[in-house]
């Protein structure tokens, strides 16, 4: 089992705040975030874990010798998309936790199973669109892109082999436009062909986690985690 921790992209909505350091380094807890996740993700014995770095990758460097972390560059980040630096770890990919870098874990939410599964929360009084999960018996049929209050994307999944080989050898045979689109994702290629695989989910109370796209994200981060300390 592995990791796949996504953090080449360029934190723009944040302006300022990252034009020197990178989001997925903002200090959580009073350490960067991407280390909390290597973490929490050693603490569930997964010790092989491969970095996709782009924007200020330098800043990564360290994980390297500190953490044993593999750190893969996307050379052309700046003109691809979400779904070009994933693809760079294809030759990796297979029962592996896919993880965004933005993703903020207030607790180790990570469950080790054998089934492929999206992470979900339910985000509270959300007024920006969210990618919802539909269900049937259990299993992920389809995303719908909205602000209902229910189980949306978290930024975490876990993919076992035979789910990951079907993943992989869809995004073989995409077009070179498909790695262009600044609008597409990783996530589009699996929902690509989500009726061939078995995905499931497992939600996640949002109080323990949350993310830094923007400000407000920022600023909703801190008051959980003034409750989680007033809590403990």
């Amino acid at each position: 089992m592995n990791a796949i921790i996504l953090a080449a992209g360029f934190g723009s909505r944040l302006k300022e705040l990252t034009k020197s350091k990178h989001k997925a380094l903002f200090e959580i807890l009073g350490e960067p975030n991407i280390e909390r996740t290597i973490k929490f993700l050693n603490e569930r014995g997964i010790s092989e874990i491969y970095v996709i770095t782009g924007y200020l990758s330098e800043n990564f460097s360290y994980l390297e010798q500190k953490f044993g972390v593999k750190l893969i560059k996307n050379e052309n980040f700046h003109a691809t998309n979400n779904l070009a630096s994933f693809a760079l770890a294809l030759p990796y990919f297979g029962d592996s936790f896919v993880i965004d870098a933005d993703v903020v874990l207030l607790k180790n939410i990570f469950q080790i199973r054998q089934n492929s599964h999206y992470y979900t929360t339910i985000r509270a009084n959300s007024q920006k669109p969210e990618w919802i999960i539909k269900t049937q018996e259990n299993c992920v049929v389809g995303i719908e892109i909205s602000a209902l209050n229910a189980p949306s994307l978290l930024g975490i999944s876990y993919f076992n082999k035979t789910d990951a080989d079907v993943i992989k050898r869809h995004i073989l045979s995409l077009e070179k436009s498909a790695f262009l689109d600044p609008k597409k994702y990783y996530d589009n290629a699996v929902l690509d062909v989500i009726s061939d695989i078995n995905m499931g989910f497992l939600n996640v109370p949002n109080e323990l986690v949350g993310e830094i796209d923007d400000k407000d994200d920022l600023d909703e981060l801190n008051l959980k985690i003034k409750r989680l300390k007033c809590e403990n």
